[in-house]
């Protein structure tokens, strides 16, 4: 495993989070075991292990643990996990409230992603001639159902917009856009003064900004692709009053906002831009305040549900945009794109949030 993830061609944050998947998961289940060992499991049916581990475990021989290795019914269990705070000897469980750990289990889009690495692992170590066949093909990972969230409304996008047009203006203007665009946070926080035509009334989506372990990078976006979005003359003016009173700071020390400043910096040049986690708890804290429960991915999807219930017809914008049909997210976000590039459908957008004052 040490050597496909050394190899495995994954962007930053999909890296991330199968290390903690190979750390939490597999290695403590299959870590003992070198892949060459494996091959003298080749000719055992998948099936008749399952089932012999099952009866063993029917019997009370071994205790299957979730995600962990299982273990010998009677033997002690070593607690191997590391880096917890020691407990204070003076804690009082009881008066504290603590609650016992309670075992769950992983959810369908976990065990998917857990069979992906595996499977790339396998395929790997097959192209290396290391085994003759990959073991992951033999297992059926289960079929995620996909619960969209709760359609937000007009009125609480407005609640937290004016809301923050009172406290803090900038991010009223981010969460503006989310509304508007359907953009991801990582692409808002990307977003430089270059990739905004206000005479034309267009935004240029072209990157994806994260941040992993205190390593910043501004890659490409999540679907690959750069896409110009229309806005309207509402959303026009509101980039342009924020970039004047950035450029009316900076003249009166005779400097001048970059081309390549970010629109959404805390740096007075534009020079870094937003952490997009920074963003997420700032919306977050906001919609508090306003009293509305609203998060980012939730305002996304709220730009699809608006016009769908203003029955755009979604379905000509994605014959235009080529994606066909609403099999795929991907092919859905095209055909959201192709949609926002109309000036009906971003004149709707922004006349149901009540352009803030």
């Amino acid at each position: 495993m040490d050597r496909y993830v050394g190899v495995a061609d994954w962007d930053l944050s999909t890296r991330k989070a199968n290390e903690v998947y190979i750390r939490r998961v597999i290695k403590p289940a299959l870590g003992h075991l070198q892949v060459r060992e494996m091959s003298d499991l080749q000719d055992v049916p998948v099936a008749t292990l399952q089932h012999a581990l099952a009866v063993l475990a029917d019997e009370g021989l071994v205790v299957v643990r979730q995600g962990r290795t299982a273990v010998v019914a009677g033997d002690p269990v070593i607690d191997r996990r590391s880096g917890r705070a020691p407990r204070d000897r003076d804690h009082d469980c009881r008066r504290a409230g603590c609650q016992p750990h309670v075992c769950r289990p992983m959810t369908a889009k976990t065990i998917r992603n857990i069979h992906s690495i595996l499977s790339g692992a396998f395929a790997t170590a097959k192209r290396w001639e290391w085994i003759a066949r990959n073991p992951a093909e033999s297992a059926q990972p289960p079929a995620v159902m996909r619960r969209p969230p709760p359609a937000t409304t007009p009125e609480d996008v407005a609640k937290v917009i004016t809301e923050g047009r009172k406290t803090h203006p900038v991010l009223a203007l981010y969460l503006w856009l989310v509304a508007i665009s359907g953009a991801r946070r990582g692409e808002l926080c990307a977003l430089q003064v270059g990739d905004i035509d206000l005479n034309q009334g267009v935004l240029h989506i072209a990157f994806n900004y994260v941040v992993v372990d205190g390593q910043r990078v501004r890659k490409d976006t999540k679907t690959l692709q750069d896409r110009y979005l229309a806005i309207d003359p509402v959303t026009c003016a509101m980039i342009r009053e924020h970039l004047d009173a950035i450029r009316a700071e900076l003249a009166g020390l005779g400097l001048q906002l970059p081309a390549d400043a970010y629109v959404f910096s805390n740096d007075p040049m534009g020079a870094r831009p937003w952490n997009p986690d920074w963003a997420t708890h700032k919306a977050s804290d906001l919609a508090a305040a306003a009293g509305v429960k609203l998060n980012i991915k939730g305002l996304r999807h709220y730009t699809a549900s608006q016009l769908l219930a203003a029955r755009f017809d979604l379905r000509a914008y994605g014959t235009d945009s080529g994606a066909g049909s609403f099999r795929s997210i991907q092919n859905m976000q095209m055909v959201l794109i192709a949609a926002l590039n109309s000036e009906k459908s971003t004149g709707f957008l922004t006349n149901a949030l009540a352009p803030p004052s």
